[in-house]
């Protein structure tokens, strides 16, 4: 793991900064699909943004399971048992003004300091599960390095940062919106286990997009598990 230098810290990332996530946890008869700030009030989900739902089963390929899922104004209900879930959604252009941040593309605001394209995915996994180590092949995406199944309270576990299904090198992980460091350049971080419970990993990781709707694109992914308490 390469440490980051406060500066860094400070300018890592739009997306970190906003805190606003998309993610997967279980639910009564299935998964749920949110989008907010873990911990507070989930914020609404436009349908039209969640491009692909997808469940994978030991030994089984990956199969979008959209069409069944339920949408709410802040939530999406998955009535499907799947060892990994995961979701993409494109949210669209956004752009920094001197007015605040706004949800729009650059040719619309003429003020923008900067401007980004973000699509964000999300994964829970079965922690127990050897589905939970394969790639279900999302454009960004966190898989186990290490068997999740055998991390307690204290370990340390690695995850591998994937864009295109191969490493990404110098994606800024975090956990808790706290930025731990950049993945080398197999696209490897290492993690300690501070407590019990749901654990949550970002990535996210900057390209140059250069088109007149934005100059940069922003892909955010998150894995999500369980370890013992």
């Amino acid at each position: 793991m390469r440490a980051l230098p406060a500066v860094v810290l400070l300018l890592a990332l739009p997306a970190l900064a906003r805190a606003h996530d998309l993610w997967v946890e279980p639910g009564a008869d299935g998964f749920l699909l949110r989008y907010g700030h873990r911990g507070h009030e989930a914020l609404p989900i436009d349908p039209a943004r969640v491009k692909a739902i997808r469940c994978v089963e030991p030994g089984a390929a990956p199969r979008d399971v959209r069409a069944v899922a339920a949408f709410a104004r802040a939530e999406v209900r998955i009535p499907a048992r799947c060892a990994v879930v995961s979701a993409a959604a494109d949210l669209g252009f956004f752009v920094l003004t001197p007015d605040g941040e706004k949800n729009v593309p650059r040719t619309q605001a003429p003020d923008a300091v900067r401007s980004w394209a973000s699509r964000q995915y999300a994964k829970w996994a079965d922690a127990r599960s050897p589905a939970a180590a394969a790639p279900v092949g999302d454009e960004l995406e966190v898989v186990p390095a290490s068997d999740l199944g055998k991390v307690k309270v204290g370990d340390k576990y690695a995850v591998r940062v994937l864009a295109g299904g191969k490493p990404a090198a110098g994606a800024v992980v975090a956990v808790g919106h706290r930025v731990l460091g950049e993945t080398d350049r197999e696209g490897i971080l290492r993690i300690r286990v501070h407590e019990g419970g749901v654990q949550s990993i970002d990535a996210s990781l900057k390209r140059p997009l250069q088109a007149p709707e934005a100059e940069t694109l922003v892909l955010e992914a998150s894995l999500t598990f369980e370890v013992a308490r």
